[in-house]
């Protein structure tokens, strides 16, 4: 069955609103993570003198801090994951609307 434009559009209208409550939710998670990063390092020092090394999970040196984010990091990887899919959702049902024109 075939949807006209207008239910499309709706669609649209509706992916893209789940999208932008998405999206601010992850950017407050990101916010919350590199709070807990900064109370950690203020805490207990950064492994290395460049305070620009992003943190490496495989590095042991940063075990630590890894250990204490753990549970803050994996809401925003999981909500940043939603985030995707929902942009790749809206992407499709606009392709599919400017297929239809």
């Amino acid at each position: 069955m075939k949807i006209s434009q207008e239910q499309l559009m709706t669609k649209i209208a509706e992916s893209a609103v789940e999208y932008q409550l998405a999206e601010t939710k992850r950017n407050s998670l990101r916010r919350e993570l590199n709070t807990m990063y900064r109370v950690y390092f203020d805490a207990y020092g950064r492994p290395f003198a460049d305070t620009n090394k992003r943190v490496n999970p495989y590095d042991e040196e940063f075990s630590g801090v890894i250990a204490f984010t753990d549970v803050a990091y994996t809401r925003w990887k999981t909500q940043r994951d939603l985030t995707t899919k929902l942009k790749r959702k809206m992407r499709m049902l606009v392709e599919r609307l400017e297929r239809s024109l």
